[in-house]
């Protein structure tokens, strides 16, 4: 039996060892992933960005606890920063998710950052997938906290919430960053400290009076601040209605899955472009026509601009590169299509042998 099926039967160190797989970026892992697919998809994914220090770990564990205790089947995927000599996760986060860890039926998962961009890792979306197939309908995504850049959360997650503390600094460098923009809910944590109200009030003023157009232009969701201090419960029941209250609110407006659909092909492109820059890395850094560009551009002889659309060249002999499976399923569509299946044909074929003759 396979690692997929033995999850779908609640098998909890399958799953753990399919997340490895994927965050491996092993076959064997994506294979298994698939056989997820049909089972998955319906969770509801809670993302909590913020900066460093702002208690994103403590509520997360909060919160679990309280959606465990209305019987939700409540999964959590912790993003650490990453061990400089490991490369693995610094488990800094499960220290402040002591209660979540004790709470029967929450399964707590620290991944490692790996510098990948947008506050999350980027085995993040498969984690998610096995912890549905888990039998978990609502997952929780703890960013990093990579400030100006995590908005990737807001791709995987359907509803984000965006913690800061009272004394957050300059409001419009927030808002450039995204933080803001990407946030459902937004909340001011420690707000034992002072200038929360200050806060409150303000940011109350900027989101929470009128309807503000949504991510993905529709309207009617009214952005909720709330006052928190998550180490001692406070505003910790305020913060779970309001979480309710938007999962409800994709629901009944029918924004859910167009909303689901729309993420999906955008991390999708994100993963692509990511995994064409780490190809072109591992093949050409080494090559000679590589070193000969960047001396130049470091001697001030070559400007930036003109060295990338030189390196640009190569991405055709990385694209003509594909793993042996891969090519193996291409050359059956190419036998498909030389008798005459689908659309396009002579272009395909006149494509192929252009790049032959061009090596």
């Amino acid at each position: 039996m396979g690692l997929a099926e033995n999850i779908l039967m609640g098998d909890v160190k399958s799953a753990a060892r399919l997340i490895s797989l994927i965050e491996e970026g092993e076959t064997e892992g994506y294979r298994e992933l698939q056989h997820l697919l049909p089972h998955v998809g319906g969770a509801h994914v809670i993302g909590i960005t913020g900066p460093a220090g702002s208690g994103k770990s403590t509520a997360a564990g909060k919160i679990a606890v309280r959606f465990a205790s209305q019987r939700r089947k409540v999964g959590i995927i912790a993003i650490d920063p990453t061990s400089m000599r490991g490369r693995g996760a610094l488990l800094g986060d499960r220290v402040r998710m002591k209660e979540a860890e004790k709470a029967d039926g929450i399964f707590i998962r620290s991944m490692a950052h790996r510098g990948y961009p947008g506050g999350v890792a980027r085995a993040a979306t498969g984690a998610t997938h096995v912890l549905e197939g888990l039998g978990k309908d609502l997952v929780i995504i703890e960013s990093v906290g990579a400030g100006q850049t995590d908005t990737t959360l807001f791709l995987l997650a359907d509803t984000v919430i965006t913690l800061i503390t009272p004394d957050y600094g300059d409001e419009i460098q927030l808002m450039k960053a995204g933080l803001f923009e990407i946030g459902d809910i937004i909340v001011i944590n420690k707000s034992d400290r002072p200038g929360a109200e200050d806060a409150w009030q303000e940011l109350s003023h900027r989101f929470g009076r009128t309807a503000r157009q949504g991510h993905q232009g529709h309207q009617g969701w009214v952005v909720p601040v709330l006052l928190t201090r998550a180490d001692t419960d406070t505003g910790m029941d305020a913060l779970v209605d309001a979480v309710n209250a938007h999962w409800k609110f994709l629901k009944e407006s029918g924004l859910w899955k167009k909303q689901k659909q729309e993420k999906a092909r955008s991390f999708t492109e994100l993963l692509l472009k990511e995994e064409l820059w780490k190809r072109f890395l591992e093949r050409r850094r080494t090559s000679s026509h590589f070193r000969q560009i960047m001396a130049l551009v470091e001697d001030g002889r070559k400007d930036p601009y003109t060295a990338v659309d030189e390196l640009l060249q190569d991405v055709q002999d990385i694209m003509d590169t594909v793993p042996p499976a891969e090519k193996k399923s291409r050359q059956k569509q190419t036998t498909g299509r030389g008798k005459g299946k689908g659309t396009g044909i002579g272009k395909d074929k006149g494509e192929g042998k252009g790049r032959g003759k061009g090596k």
